[in-house]
């Protein structure tokens, strides 16, 4: 193993340690080593766990990489930073509006309705 892939696989598990649930932990060392890519990763998750706890574990990564990185760290934050980039454009809603609903549910609210394709017409109900 050189020093670099040593450095890099100390990055890694010092940004996921703490990550569960551990499949969920296994996809990101998988993501920030650069073997998946992070749209692949995110997919993988999803299949795994609901948005709102991807959501948690991407947010805890990339805290810690913006708290505790190291200068040696650089390869490694910018996967994280791609990977919650990806995430918050495309799939972050997801667990806005699940959370959105599940409190609407429980304090009896009437549900928003869902979300027209785009390009849709709107029709006066």
């Amino acid at each position: 193993m050189s020093s670099r892939t040593g450095l890099e696989a100390e990055a890694i598990n010092r940004l996921t340690d703490l990550v569960r649930p551990r499949s969920v932990r296994a996809i990101l060392v998988q993501c920030l080593a650069g073997e998946i890519a992070p749209s692949i990763a995110i997919a993988r998750m999803l299949a795994e766990e609901d948005a709102s706890t991807v959501r948690v574990a991407i947010d805890d990564v990339t805290h810690r990489a913006a708290t505790i990185s190291r200068a040696s760290d650089m390869l490694v934050h910018d996967r994280v930073d791609e990977l919650t980039q990806i995430f918050v454009e495309d799939v972050a809603c997801l667990a806005d509006v699940s959370e959105a609903k599940r409190t609407q549910r429980i304090e009896g609210a009437p549900l928003p309705p869902e979300p027209r394709e785009r390009g849709e017409a709107r029709t006066s109900e």
